[in-house]
């Protein structure tokens, strides 16, 4: 048990059916995870674009997906058709460690995971600099960001962009959030994308707004710490890599330089 954790009251915004790890490992190290997911993941409203891309999947040269997100609902759509051997000709490229690791656990070996998570490790790699004339399936949500697609078109590919899943601002009430923060019990709030900020700004409304200018807040990139510094609040601590592990180093940091200010 972390005793550098131990008894923080740890806000964890991930969507419900993604922060049970992180929740867990807070758990673990002695904190209090208090779960309010500012993003909720649906299906999308028909699976017809997405099953087309899965029949014809042996006529792509790579398939990358974007987030675990699009690993859940792709492959597990994919399995749940009878298709269970992945095209040997098809490479695939994660966004990031844990993505890798979703794929994995479908079976499917991972070609590309860059070493800094994220569209721009992706776009790094000495493979993708020279892709003219290549097909690439691009496994996404609705509202996601467009720099991949564009990136690697103006490099010469094809991409394809399958949307898998739709993403939704969930109708949860914030008072027993704001209740818990009045009393003093959230100590830090974690924030796993862009998306997530905005939406947690927005449901916190102007109280909990107010409250966000003198709370820590964990972004688990650098660009995520940017859609919280352009609502005017102080730099965030950043995860030096997009996974839990990283989400909880910061954590840590943040803790060992709060302990030595007290």
């Amino acid at each position: 048990m972390s005793v550098i954790l131990q008894n923080k009251g740890i806000v964890v915004t991930r969507p419900k059916e993604q922060s049970a790890e992180l929740i867990a490992e807070l758990q673990r190290l002695g904190a209090r995870a208090i779960a309010f997911p500012a993003l909720q993941i649906d299906a999308p409203e028909t699976w017809h674009s997405l099953d087309a891309a899965l029949d014809q999947l042996d006529s792509f040269d790579w398939a990358v997906f974007t987030s675990r997100n699009a690993v859940h609902f792709a492959l597990s759509r994919w399995q749940s058709r009878g298709q269970h051997t992945w095209p040997a000709s098809v490479r695939v490229a994660a966004v990031g460690r844990e993505s890798a690791k979703a794929i994995a656990e479908f079976g499917i070996e991972v070609a590309l995971a860059p070493k800094r998570a994220g569209s721009e490790g992706l776009l790094e790699n000495p493979e993708w600099q020279t892709v003219a004339g290549q097909r690439f399936a691009l496994f996404a949500g609705d509202q996601g960001r467009e720099l991949i697609q564009q990136t690697l078109e103006e490099r010469g590919a094809m991409v394809e962009k399958i949307f898998c899943y739709r993403r939704v601002v969930p109708g949860a009430n914030p008072t027993p959030l704001l209740h818990a923060w009045a009393r003093g019990e959230l100590d830090a709030v974690t924030v796993t994308s862009p998306e997530i900020f905005h939406n947690f700004y927005q449901m916190v409304g102007g109280l909990g707004q107010r409250w966000l200018k003198k709370t820590p807040i964990i972004a688990i990139s650098p660009l995520t710490a940017e859609a919280i510094t352009s609502k005017g609040l102080p730099a965030p601590w950043v995860a030096p890599e997009a996974s839990n592990a990283g989400l909880i180093a910061a954590l840590e940091d943040w803790a060992r330089q709060q302990e030595k200010s007290a």
